[in-house]
């Protein structure tokens, strides 16, 4: 009687963790952040994850984020002639978890979670912004990290930087 209870509560402890791990957020990265994007020659799991925890956060527990790439956040919208937020990249990481967001309306693409990460990584690591970044020289870097149409309507970028600094960079195509 006692061995069929213990086994009892051997079971629903694991499946209670089972429910506790599948109430994450669709958004979460899961895999280790690094701004070093694979090569064609390079397998993921051979990427440097210095700056990165196991859990998909940066590991500096004495920091808010921004390690990786030089920002804690990072959303661009994009608007096209003919289509209203068309592009819509988002990146938020602080130091116990990261999450993304990658929707392309033109090309019928949305992701979320660690696909989404997938998809604007290497675009992430190419920006080299700061603060003191002009704002003509953020957009271009965006539109170039990214490969942004030129023929856009409207781009709206918005970082959050390690220090607290929160910077908003827009531009219209006339």
């Amino acid at each position: 009687m006692i061995r069929n209870k213990k086994m009892i509560v051997t079971a629903l402890l694991m499946s209670s963790t089972l429910a506790l791990a599948a109430c994450g957020s669709d958004d979460e990265v899961t895999q280790p952040v690094t701004d070093d994007a694979p090569t064609e020659t390079e397998a993921p799991e051979e990427e440097s994850t210095e700056d990165a925890s196991p859990s998909g956060g940066v590991s500096n527990d004495d920091d808010v984020g921004g390690e990786t790439f030089g920002f804690t956040e990072l959303s661009v919208d994009v608007d096209m002639p003919d289509e209203d937020d068309a592009i819509d990249i988002s990146y938020e990481e602080d130091r116990d978890s990261v999450e993304a967001e990658y929707e392309n309306k033109i090309d019928g693409v949305d992701l979320s979670g660690d696909d989404a990460m997938n998809e604007i990584q290497d675009a992430l690591s190419q920006l080299d912004i700061t603060a003191d970044t002009p704002d003509d020289e953020v957009i271009s870097q965006v539109v170039e990290a990214f490969g942004i149409d030129a023929g856009y309507k409207k781009i709206e970028v918005e970082v959050t930087y390690p220090d607290g600094t929160d910077k908003d960079y827009e531009h219209t195509n006339e």
